[in-house]
């Protein structure tokens, strides 16, 4: 896989890549590696229908194209980790501080959010066509509504070029698909693991029924949490069933 050599298409303002990527697929068949990116979006996706919020030309907006392999549909979770991968492994290219994933794929920089993933999937019939992987990364904006939020720049008074960024991220995305392609299921796994945010100290969780504090044990192979609890009973959870709160 070689992503870099793909140009990006730069968009002054949209939607949301996302729904550009989409609108590209449904087309035809974009080059896999495909890249759509903008400025502005009028309307961010997040996780959980939340609005990814950015101003313009402070932060990478980016949705990639991919035509995962057609095994991946048993282990669709695997997807997620290889990405995850790749964006922690950008984020930490720019900074000195502690880069980790918070499951299921938010990028944390010394526990406060960098870049969030969405991916959504297009699906013909019941094949798993393509998957557009969209990823929001704080570079230069310095005001959050959010308060655990940071950005890459932190660490200097001047700005982070976002094509430098979106290089980067080429390059790690290339490099963690191409690891997917192989085979590298136990690898992908074990470098997840050993970058997921929680595993070290408990945080205070909420379900549908009571808050409590727990530490991650596992991501599952379907995408479920496994949480310890300071009681020692072991608790799964899919992504809509449980949150962190801070």
């Amino acid at each position: 896989m070689n992503f870099e050599r793909i140009t990006p298409v730069w968009l002054e303002e949209t939607d949301s890549t996302n729904s550009e990527a989409m609108r590209l697929l449904k087309a035809g068949n974009p080059l896999e590696g495909t890249c759509i990116c903008a400025h502005y979006q009028r309307e961010g996706k997040g996780q959980r229908n939340n609005h990814w919020q950015s101003k313009r030309s402070q932060n990478l907006l980016a949705s990639f194209i991919l035509y995962p392999p057609a095994d991946l549909i048993q282990q669709p979770f695997l997807l997620s980790k290889t990405i995850a991968l790749a964006a922690q492994q950008t984020a930490k290219s720019f900074t000195s501080r502690k880069a980790e994933i918070k499951w299921p794929n938010d990028i944390l920089l010394d526990g406060k959010k960098v870049a969030g993933i969405l991916i959504e999937n297009l699906w013909l019939g019941s094949t798993w066509h393509a998957a557009v992987v969209g990823i929001g990364m704080n570079v230069n904006q310095r005001e959050f509504e959010a308060i655990h939020a940071t950005f890459l720049s932190a660490d200097s008074s001047k700005n982070i070029d976002l094509v430098h960024v979106l290089n980067e991220l080429q390059k790690n995305l290339s490099n963690c698909y191409e690891r997917l392609h192989n085979g590298d299921i136990s690898g992908i796994s074990e470098d997840y693991h050993a970058r997921l945010f929680g595993k070290s100290e408990y945080h205070n969780y909420r379900d549908a029924q009571q808050q409590f504090q727990a530490k991650v044990a596992q991501v599952l192979g379907d995408g479920r949490i496994e949480l310890i609890t300071q009681e020692k009973t072991c608790l799964r959870y899919d992504l809509r069933e449980v949150k962190m709160q801070y």
